[in-house]
């Protein structure tokens, strides 16, 4: 009898270990194109508290803006048989050799805000050609359709490409608008420094000319109204997209007018979500993740409703 108890106690282990319990030794990759950007840092730093919450172990990896460091990355992950891969504002297209051996290997790989391509599980994202009218509209609107603009563009993101695509679109049907400047933004580590020089030349040469400074997100503008307040300039409105808590800061004190802000911390608990049902629950990837793009609704705010 003592043995037939013995024997089922070990039965029962094995189950436990063998079961959803096992989400203890989950490893899972989490790769992001730049801390620095404040969205990706957001972004990774949710994803982490809750990959830990759940005793797994996430390993964090900065791609520090280089394409090439995060091919080698995604492959090291491959090599490293980690049980799912989490990519954050990345950059599939460029890098699909090495996507395609973490798909050979049979890894479930996630993205957040990186354009959806074939093979991965899905992109989590809010829909950017719906940020860019919502914010491009309010700058046209606020300055009542004339005006003088400074637009500053990322390219290297699919997402905020699409934004200064809908901006076009949108003043294509303000001719009272003019746009002074055009600005596209280098994917470095000195992007900060680089936008905040390029906004101090467009006001050295404009000053009092400029009533709106378009960006494509945020951090761009801090540094241009950074600028802006410094050189005493007036009454420009200022926008950008993301939505981080410095931003508030600024709409509230006036140095920024609007953004959309974008719920990265939600992204990150659907990316989550993802891998546990895939992972841990063992659900198929067609089920867990029926829709390819998974969309989650980013509001407008200003100074009527800034948390």
């Amino acid at each position: 009898m003592k043995k037939r108890w013995i024997g089922l106690g070990l039965l029962i282990l094995t189950l436990i270990l063998s079961g959803p319990v096992a989400a203890q030794q989950v490893r899972v990759g989490f790769i992001a194109t730049n801390f620095s950007a404040e969205s990706q840092a957001r972004v990774a730093n949710a994803f982490e508290k809750l990959a830990k919450e759940k005793n797994w172990r996430p390993v964090m990896l900065n791609s520090a803006g280089s394409i090439e460091t995060q091919a080698n990355q995604l492959e090291n992950l491959v090599q490293q048989r980690v049980q799912a891969i989490v990519m954050a504002m990345s950059h599939p297209q460029e890098i699909k050799p090495a996507l395609e051996k973490a798909f050979k290997a049979g890894i479930p790989v996630i993205t957040i805000d990186s354009g959806y391509v074939e093979g991965v599980v899905a992109d989590i994202t809010s829909d950017n050609f719906v940020m860019g009218s919502k914010i491009s509209t309010y700058l046209v609107d606020s300055l009542g359709g004339k005006g003088n603009i400074i637009v500053i563009k990322f390219e290297k993101h699919f997402g905020t490409r699409r934004r200064g695509k809908v901006l076009d679109a949108v003043l294509s049907e303000y001719p009272g608008i003019k746009v002074l400047a055009e600005y596209t933004v280098a994917a470095t580590k000195r992007f900060m420094e680089d936008t905040r020089s390029a906004v101090e030349t467009y006001v050295t040469r404009y000053k009092d000319e400029i009533q709106g400074i378009w960006c494509a997100f945020d951090q761009l503008a801090y540094a241009a109204s950074d600028v802006v307040r410094e050189r005493g300039l007036k009454n420009v409105i200022i926008t950008g997209v993301d939505g981080n808590e410095e931003t508030f800061r600024r709409i509230k004190s006036g140095q920024m007018t609007a953004t959309v802000a974008q719920p990265f911390e939600e992204m990150a608990r659907k990316a989550i979500e993802l891998v546990e049902k895939i992972v841990v629950l063992k659900v198929d990837t067609r089920q867990a993740a029926p829709q390819k793009i998974i969309y989650v609704d980013a509001p407008l705010i200003d100074k009527t409703n800034v948390p």
